[in-house]
This record gives structure tokens, sequence and C-alpha cells, in this order.
């Protein structure tokens, strides 16, 4: 396969497209910049994904080049168009092309997430994961998104928790809040990548294989979730 970083905006990094045999989906790992313990989880997630027949594709949106350079995290208009390149790319691999997709993405990505997703049918993403990241801000958005999508936040107050229920009822979408028992950010509790995972494939089994949303995932519904994983590292990768 032709190298990506060729032919995506020169300021979009990804980290491979790892594609398992066979592939069922595939699921973009989106992030603006992350330092080296939450690196060490979304690898733990996307070793999770894969176990379960899901290609992943993981895009840093602030590369390590703008980042000696001084230059400030991307906001969510250069996030929206980063994200275009990543998705104009894909149409281009034929893997892509044959698989559902879904994005999840994660904490200051969030809001970019929903804003470059808005333009998108289902026909080109299946479901949407937004992992933190105050999706709430972009609730004029979050009404447009035509996708299923889960919203997850950590251990959290309860005036987020509050501010994420009203985004999720402007929703025409079938959507979902979940709400895990364990911090997530800045710096992850032991288990919460664990617990990602666990939520994050109960929703694709869900949503990117079936027309229908299951009665379990209707419509502004909200969970709490500390679910125990059995998987390979699953001991350590919340650390």
């Amino acid at each position: 396969m032709s190298d990506p970083l060729a032919v995506l905006d020169r300021a979009v990094r990804v980290r491979g497209l790892q594609m398992p045999a066979p592939v069922r989906g595939l699921v973009l790992l989106v992030h603006r910049d992350c330092d080296s313990q939450q690196r060490s989880g979304q690898r733990f997630i996307a070793d999770v994904l894969r176990a379960n027949g899901l290609a992943t594709l993981t895009v840093t949106l602030h590369p390590a080049e703008e980042q000696r350079a001084g230059l400030p995290l991307p906001g969510r208009v250069l996030i929206k168009h980063r994200l275009h390149a990543v998705f104009d790319w894909l149409a281009t691999q034929a893997p892509a092309r044959q698989t559902p997709v879904a994005l999840l993405g994660v904490d200051d990505a969030v809001c970019g997430c929903v804003a470059a997703v808005a333009r998108y049918g289902p026909d080109v993403l299946r479901s949407l994961i937004l992992l933190d990241g105050r999706p709430y801000h972009v609730a004029q958005l979050l009404a447009r998104l035509s996708q299923p999508t889960l919203m997850v936040v950590g251990a959290c107050d309860a005036r987020s928790v509050n501010r994420h229920r009203a985004a999720l009822r402007q929703m025409t979408a079938p959507s979902r809040l979940e709400v895990l028992a364990l911090r997530t950010q800045p710096r992850a509790a032991p288990g919460a990548h664990q617990a990602l995972a666990h939520v994050a494939m109960r929703w694709l089994e869900s949503t990117m294989w079936s027309d229908g949303t299951p009665q379990a995932f209707a419509q502004a519904a909200i969970g709490t979730t500390l679910p125990q994983l059995r998987g390979r590292n699953a001991a350590g990768a919340g650390r």
C-alpha cells in the first residue's frame, strides 16, 4: 500500500492502516496530541479492535514537527480540514472502500471530529464514538449527524453529564451517553482503557453491521459501566 503521507494534508500524520484478516470494518482513532500514557492506552484499544476483526488507522493531528516549531494545537476548523484529507485518502484505498468505517475521536479532537463528519452520511461513516472532549460545545453540529453516536465520559461532575444529556436530546440519530466509573482524562485511571474498549466494541457491534438500533441503545439512553474485559495486556493497559 502506498505511503498515505504522500497524499494526505502534509500536517496529518497517521500510524499505519493495520488490517487483520478477515476484516469486518475499519475504525479511525483520532487524537489531536497524546503523551506516552495515552499512546499506550490507544494501542491497547486498537489491539482489542483488531482482535475483533476491525482494521485500525490512528491519526495524529498535531505532529511532532509542529510541536517542535512551537505551533499551537490545531483548532476545530483545521481539524475538520485535516480529517477531510483522511477521508479523501481512504476513498482511494480499495480495502477501506469495501468495509464499513467508524471513527473514535479522543478528548481535544472531539469537537473537530464532529465538525468534520457532519458532512458525511452513513454510507461514508457508519458509526461515531466521542471520548470526553465536551461535544456539547458543538451541539448544533451533533444535531445534524446521521450516524449512530456514542458519547463516553470518564468520572466527572454532574454538570458535565447534564450538558451531555442535553446535547443528546437535540440529536435525531440514534445516540447514547456512557458514563464510566473511572477517570479517563487528563490521566487515565487503571482500567479506564479496558472499560473504553469494552463499551466501544459493544457499540460498534450494534451499529456497524445493522440498519436498525437495538432497543438497549435507544435514543438518549444513559448508562454507567465498569466492565471486566478479557484480552491481551488487559491488566496493565490503564497504567
